[in-house]
């Protein structure tokens, strides 16, 4: 078991890592109140949750809902904070996630804006929220016009990543995860770049992706610890949006769902890494490895037959766009990014590549 600082409280990680609730609680760790809000794929096992809440004096209710990117609806938040109320939660209780990326980020949005902020507590039970989501801070909901535009830094006050969750896992749900692992992979190069472009394909290689993913859980801590809000003008966190820019567009434009966040990351990256080689010398080497190691896993390297205007629309209005620029994360080499702003020209040839189907 494994333990990182970040912001008011901590991630915990590795196996047994469920029992750290009994004794790192909001408050000091004295009872109160909580929401347990779980996604309906994992409710049978919410009981992993709540039975440690309960023996450390915690007055636990339940609040089950439909996971997935739809569950990022103000009627979902309105649903929240309905049950919170109910429950009787006040500043000095907590809601908890348990579930995938979706709901951490309902219910990490709920606890910012239920009775001006109270603490809350993100369980992720996928890959991808336990390495990405539940460990950030950032907390939204999406709107018709684009993903995560509505928003608040909202840090939990205890992130639980116990690989216990993950023996029954769909492969999706696997392959979303791979996205976010072999992000962080590129943007710490060596030795994880070498791991990541070198995984086999499943099931074997999920156990070499199960060891990547606890580097990525506790990089991504430490980055977000260092510039939570980013604000860091030679990157920070911005530079864990390598790969973002161009995968939620599509992901958006695909009417969330039909790509899975990672996999919409991975069509990302592809398209980072062809513009990193045209403007930052990037070795076309590592474009080659990359969409040879998502092909194993079966995840798709390009997004062919979305509406390019569509496409283009939601690039429009990513949230990390300013009234001059949208600024995407390039490599110049694995270890090595930066934020740059991408020609016209170019975009017009990276998005005719990304949008139909080719080697």
């Amino acid at each position: 078991m494994w333990t990182e600082p970040l912001g008011p409280g901590a991630v915990v990680g590795g196996s047994g890592a469920l029992a750290a609730l009994e004794t790192h609680l909001p408050d000091g760790g004295r009872p109160t109140r909580g929401l347990v809000v779980v996604d309906a794929a994992v409710s049978e096992r919410a009981r992993w949750v709540e039975e440690p809440l309960m023996r450390a004096g915690v007055a636990v209710d339940r609040l089950v809902l439909s996971g997935g990117e739809s569950v990022k609806r103000w009627d979902s938040v309105e649903r929240i904070v309905t049950a919170a109320l109910a429950h009787g939660v006040r500043r000095d209780g907590f809601l908890a996630a348990v579930g995938g990326g979706a709901v951490t980020d309902a219910v990490g949005f709920s606890a910012a804006v239920y009775l001006r902020g109270v603490s809350w507590l993100a369980v992720p039970t996928t890959l991808l929220g336990q390495v990405d989501a539940a460990v950030g801070g950032k907390t939204a909901i999406d709107l018709p016009a684009g993903k995560n535009l509505v928003g608040a830094f909202h840090p939990p006050n205890l992130v639980i990543a116990d690989p216990r969750w993950l023996d029954t896992l769909p492969p999706r749900e696997w392959r979303s995860g791979l996205g976010e692992v072999v992000k962080t992979a590129l943007l710490l190069g060596g030795d994880a770049w070498r791991q990541a472009a070198g995984l086999a394909a499943p099931p074997g290689g999920r156990f070499q992706l199960a060891d990547l993913a606890e580097r990525a859980t506790r990089f991504k801590v430490r980055v977000v610890a260092d510039d939570p809000e980013e604000r860091r003008a030679d990157g920070g966190r911005s530079l864990l949006n390598l790969g973002h820019t161009l995968g939620h567009a599509v992901e958006a434009a695909a009417g969330m769902g039909p790509l899975a966040h990672g996999e919409a990351v991975g069509v990302g990256l592809v398209a980072a890494c062809f513009l990193s080689e045209r403007m930052m010398g990037l070795d076309p080497a590592v474009g080659e490895a990359l969409t040879g190691v998502l092909r194993r896993w079966d995840m798709p390297t390009r997004a062919p037959g979305l509406d390019e205007a569509a496409v283009r629309r939601f690039l429009a209005k990513d949230k990390k766009a300013t009234s001059r620029e949208l600024p995407w994360v390039l490599l110049a080499a694995p270890g090595q990014a930066t934020l740059s702003p991408v020609p016209a020209a170019l975009l017009d040839e990276v998005l005719a590549r990304a949008l139909t189907s080719g080697g």
